[in-house]
């Protein structure tokens, strides 16, 4: 959840905590911790109390605590103000993996979320009513932990080895199995452990218990500062095609008042992101203001500058953006799109012989 840190002075009334409880004909009763703070001036947000009361509420979940600069466009949208600029009263819920974000999609309990193309595919082609509206990664950023004098670099190093992950069968073992299949590597070769993806897990690959393990990026920057003797990879892992993109339902789309809220946040989104990659310049010095002195949010990457701003070097230059340059920020490449398809579907994630452009569209993006 977002953990409130601290109260911070502002003419913005500060929003209630709340809690909603979503019932999801295939997750059962999940209970969804909401938080909310108030805003900052970074999109010149003065609204007070009367203005409050005409914000849109929206509830938003995401597919992890909102612990990692993964969600730097949400954090930033709503602690730099822009939701309210867009007119949205937001509230940011975070649930356990990308799974329960899509179901409380399809239970109407949120009207848009985020999602990999490795997890949100399998349901659009067993006909879950699942549109993709924007594109807000075009690759993924994950890591290979392991030591230097063992370094794994490559799918070729992985062979034979012992790697941990996070969870088995989630997005990293995924990950991991389109690398190897890539690759030509039997995937029986790699032995899968699940373990905390956390920095103290670098400790079993010391004691050689795990030739590397995966991890995030955030994770990954911290961990390489911390111990000189670990080398940190993509290992190939960003090579299979992996976006991430903004979801709603179809149903969703046939409501106008829905529609009208999705464009809004998708608007404020954009902005945000754009705001955070013009912050470049300043070496992300405004953007980790806002987010530190809301008091909405804490997190140990937040906290550490040299591992913020590399992070943020690399969403701002790699991940959000087009590695192309063709195509606007959140604007989706159906050429990927597709490509990510037919590989899935090579590997055996999929079943192929579907059309993947009947499930996401441009229409709902704000204009330049």
């Amino acid at each position: 959840m977002i953990t409130a840190v601290k109260a911070r002075g502002t003419s913005t009334p500060r929003r209630r905590f709340t809690r909603m409880a979503a019932v999801m004909a295939a997750a059962g009763a999940l209970v969804l911790s909401a938080c909310a703070g108030s805003p900052s001036d970074g999109a010149d947000s003065t609204a007070g109390a009367g203005d409050q009361e005409k914000l849109t509420k929206m509830v938003v979940v995401t597919f992890l605590p909102l612990e990692s600069f993964t969600f730097t466009p949400e954090m930033y949208a709503y602690a730099g103000g822009y939701f309210e600029k867009h007119g949205l009263d937001v509230q940011l819920q975070p649930v356990q993996g990308t799974a329960a974000a899509i179901q409380t999609l399809l239970g109407g309990a949120a009207p848009i979320t985020r999602a990999s193309t490795v997890d949100v595919f399998p349901g659009m082609e067993d006909g879950q009513p699942i549109v993709a509206v924007g594109t807000m990664a075009h690759k993924s950023n994950l890591r290979v932990a392991s030591l230097e004098s063992e370094p794994i670099e490559s799918p070729q190093d992985m062979e034979g080895e012992v790697m941990g992950m996070g969870s088995i069968g989630g997005t990293s073992e995924k990950m991991l199995n389109l690398a190897l299949d890539a690759n030509d590597i039997p995937r029986d070769s790699v032995t899968r452990q699940a373990v905390p993806v956390t920095g103290a897990t670098f400790e079993l690959v010391k004691q050689g218990q795990l030739g590397g393990y995966i991890v995030s990026l955030d994770t990954s920057i911290a961990l390489a500062e911390q111990n000189p003797d670990a080398t940190v990879s993509p290992a190939g892992l960003g090579d299979a095609p992996d976006l991430q993109a903004w979801i709603t339902t179809q149903s969703n789309l046939e409501d106008p008042a829905r529609v009208e809220q999705i464009e809004a946040f998708l608007a404020a989104i954009k902005e945000a992101t754009q705001a955070v990659i013009d912050d470049a310049e300043n070496d992300f010095e405004n953007v980790l203001a806002t987010l530190r002195d809301s008091g909405d949010f804490s997190f140990a990457a937040l906290e550490d500058d040299a591992v913020a701003k590399a992070a943020l070097e690399v969403y701002t230059t790699e991940t959000w953006v087009d590695p192309e340059g063709q195509l606007g920020l959140l604007e989706n490449d159906l050429d990927a799109w597709t490509n990510a398809y037919e590989t899935y579907a090579k590997s055996g994630l999929l079943k192929g012989g579907q059309n993947p452009e009947d499930w996401i569209t441009d229409e709902y993006l704000p204009a330049d």
